[in-house]
């Protein structure tokens, strides 16, 4: 497992950027794809990888953890794949983020005592290795490109700096659509951003546990978190039970911290 910051690291030249951005425009995606899915599936062909996702992620601050959604991902799988860190608090994305840091995990079995509860849960979906890219601005951080691969395996310096390249046209694609609403809005046929996902409940029902158990968002979080991971069970399947009344998570769950 490696870390470097990724201003420090090689972005490659003017025709590698413009090479990355061409498979970008005319890749596999159909035409009216978000940008950033055309972004993920450029990832998987050109880097051989059997999934990628962009999440967009905010800072945590003074009582509540960081938080994010799910802006893109080349399949289902994949975004299935990356729920498995926001359902178990842990994982490469997420230290990515938190330390604006790149993290390349070659091989994913070596990295059980980083990640105790993210690596069993990947390894069982096929995941045998992950390397995560912050979306970066100076200080500022937005989120993360997240590359799953199904083998055990390194990138070579080229497959680093083309990472770089794609998730600096992550970052572009995320600033342009957080840019201003006097600015010229994208055309109607490319979206930039994909569908929101199930997340948004998960928000919903940790502030209903939060109420009702009286108790912070962040234990909020970590009880649905304990109850779920107990009851063998998905987050976000968990949430919608507790919206919809059929589940009230107990005040002390087994497992709780």
């Amino acid at each position: 497992m490696a870390e470097f910051t990724s201003s420090g690291a090689a972005s490659g030249g003017e025709s590698e950027r413009s090479r990355v951005r061409a498979l970008v425009r005319t890749g596999t995606s159909t035409a009216d794809a978000p940008m950033l899915t055309r972004v993920c599936h450029a990832v998987v062909a050109d880097l051989r990888m059997s999934g990628a996702v962009v999440s967009l992620m905010t800072a945590p601050g003074p009582g509540h953890e960081e938080s994010g959604t799910i802006a893109a991902a080349s399949s289902d799988r994949s975004r299935t794949v990356d729920e498995l860190e926001f359902s178990l608090g842990e994982g490469p994305a997420r230290d990515a983020f938190l330390s604006s840091r790149v993290i390349l995990t070659p091989d994913l079995e070596r990295a059980f005592d980083r990640w105790p509860g993210y690596v069993p849960a990947a390894l069982d979906a096929g995941v045998l290795a992950t390397f995560a890219f912050p979306l970066l601005v100076g200080a500022a951080r937005f989120g993360v490109l997240h590359l799953h691969s199904g083998q055990v395996r390194s990138l070579a310096p080229q497959e680093i700096a083309t990472s770089l390249l794609l998730t600096e046209l992550a970052t572009e694609v995320v600033l342009d659509a957080l840019a201003p609403a006097a600015d010229p809005p994208p055309p109607p046929d490319v979206p930039l951003l994909g569908d929101a996902d199930r997340r948004a409940q998960i928000y919903q029902a940790q502030g209903m546990v939060m109420v009702d158990l009286g108790v912070s968002l962040p234990e909020a979080l970590a009880r649905m978190r304990a109850q779920a991971f107990a009851s063998g069970q998905d987050l976000a399947d968990l949430a919608a039970d507790i919206l919809a009344g059929r589940v009230r998570v107990q005040r002390d769950p087994e497992g709780a911290p």
